[in-house]
């Protein structure tokens, strides 16, 4: 299958599975009740979401100013062992002065330059692996449908994920960072300690390991 077909075909797939997106936490945390394993917790999708974006694994380039950032993990079923293959691996983040590609919230389908975005497969043994910079901290923008209460709070710098599989629940996420001191007054990220990572630091940039658990869908 040529590289095209398939790209075609997972953004159906992604499409189709976005209506349980947004509840893809939920189900996982039934799931997780059932099955004794730690699922990776679920988030909120935030305002910057903008579907379309380029299949790559560096969403930073050279000329990308900022704290040079490698995080790699694998994508496991809910036994926590046996991983996920050809898993589709959604990525996006502000850059490191706070910002994302585009200023507008609820932007979501904006065809235009995708900066700090992209996709990719797991591979054979369910890994993958994005080479970008340190995502700045923003605060919350004001007057966001449903998230009122929230405008001007300070968020944790963070990466958004979604991660989709034909056999699993799909889950919407957001990666924190140890050590970060907006964490424990965030309303989502000081609840979900499953998707807080420890950085290492190298001569040359920051690395992390941030596997994700996804639940077994419902027979």
């Amino acid at each position: 299958m040529n590289n095209d077909r398939r790209a075609g075909i997972s953004r159906r797939r992604f499409l189709g599975g976005g209506a349980v997106l947004l509840g893809g936490g939920l189900l996982a945390g039934r799931a997780f009740a059932q099955q004794g394993c730690p699922v990776t917790q679920g988030d909120i999708l935030g305002p910057y979401y903008r579907f379309g974006a380029p299949f790559q694994s560096r969403l930073a380039g050279p000329e990308e100013p900022g704290e040079r950032l490698v995080v790699s993990g694998t994508v496991y079923s809910a036994d926590c062992r046996t991983p996920v293959p050809g898993a589709l691996v959604e990525i996006w983040q502000a850059n490191g002065a706070g910002l994302y590609d585009t200023e507008k919230p609820g932007n979501y389908t904006d065809k235009g330059n995708f900066r700090l975005r992209g996709m990719l497969y797991t591979d054979a043994q369910g890994k993958y692996r994005i080479e970008t910079v340190m995502p700045g901290r923003y605060p919350v923008p004001p007057n966001l449908p449903g998230l009122e209460k929230y405008g001007g709070l300070m968020r944790p710098a963070h990466i958004h994920f979604r991660v989709i599989d034909a056999l699993h629940v799909p889950v919407t996420l957001q990666l924190y960072f140890k050590g970060d001191p907006f964490i424990a007054g965030d309303p989502w990220a000081h609840e979900r300690t499953t998707n807080i990572i420890e950085l290492e630091q190298d001569a040359e940039q920051r690395r992390g390991v941030f596997d994700i658990v996804l639940a077994r869908g419902f027979q």
